[in-house]
């Protein structure tokens, strides 16, 4: 994981939060869902445009290529933090507990900020 962060958010909001993911393994691996204490739910999404709208669509598997990264930025992929169970101010920070497809999971933190 690299060039984690998270949106400033009230309590009970929807917050988003963006890294780069690094895949140094040989084989491709699918991020299968993400955990966080922060907020009820956790969620990758990905923005879209249709006729005009943006929408937040989910992804259900997100797939790492071998060797390869996937960015995270505003716009495009995210996660989507729901339901924040207190507030995330600058400063703060945002456990995420991110699960794979080959049973292994990784934890990490990303800091609160403004974009």
């Amino acid at each position: 994981m690299r060039n984690g962060w998270a949106r400033i958010a009230d309590s009970g909001a929807t917050s988003g939060a963006y890294l780069e993911l690094v895949n140094r393994d040989t084989v491709a691996v699918s991020v299968i869902g993400i955990s966080t204490e922060v907020a009820t739910a956790a969620e990758v999404h990905e923005t879209m445009q249709h006729d005009g709208m943006v929408h937040m669509m989910p992804r259900t598997a997100l797939v790492i290529p071998a060797g390869g990264t996937v960015s995270m930025a505003p716009g495009g992929l995210h996660v989507m933090l729901v339901g924040l169970r207190h507030g995330l101010s600058a400063g703060d920070s945002v456990p995420l507990r991110i699960h794979f497809s080959d049973s292994t999971q990784i934890r990490v933190v990303v800091p609160v900020h403004t974009p």
